[in-house]
């Protein structure tokens, strides 16, 4: 039996019991985890996060996604090293639109992957 994670966002299925999902998708929801997560946000880890939102927010030059990809990169080794050695990060701006490319390997089977998240300004308009 292969091991299973609780799935994020968390939910329940149809019969009442917690969603699981496998290791690729696990990881995939940590790391949007930490990406959309700001820094303070959590109450009982207050340096959790890297808080990509508020950059869409920022002047769009290069940079801007040059200091993005550091930060990144830098969130992820930290808080998902365990998990995952971070291969390389990428950045990009195209007019309001924020693209990042994260692409990792997966330290229990060594497999190479690649998730790509887009944001644009509207999507953390209505964050407080």
């Amino acid at each position: 039996m292969s091991d299973r994670y609780l799935a994020f966002p968390f939910r329940l299925t149809a019969s009442g019991g917690t969603a699981t999902t496998d290791l690729s998708d696990a990881i995939r929801g940590r790391l949007e985890q930490v990406l959309f997560t700001a820094p303070g946000e959590r109450v009982m880890l207050p340096e959790f996060g890297c808080g990509v939102r508020d950059l869409v927010f920022q002047g769009n030059t290069e940079v801007l996604a040059a200091a993005t990809e550091f930060q990144v990169a830098k969130s992820l080794q930290t808080f998902l090293g365990d998990l995952v050695m971070v291969n390389g990060v990428h950045v990009e701006s195209e007019e309001e639109t924020l693209r990042i490319e994260v692409v990792y390997t997966k330290s229990r089977d060594l497999e190479r992957e690649r998730v790509v998240f887009q944001l644009l300004p509207l999507e953390g308009a209505d964050r407080g």
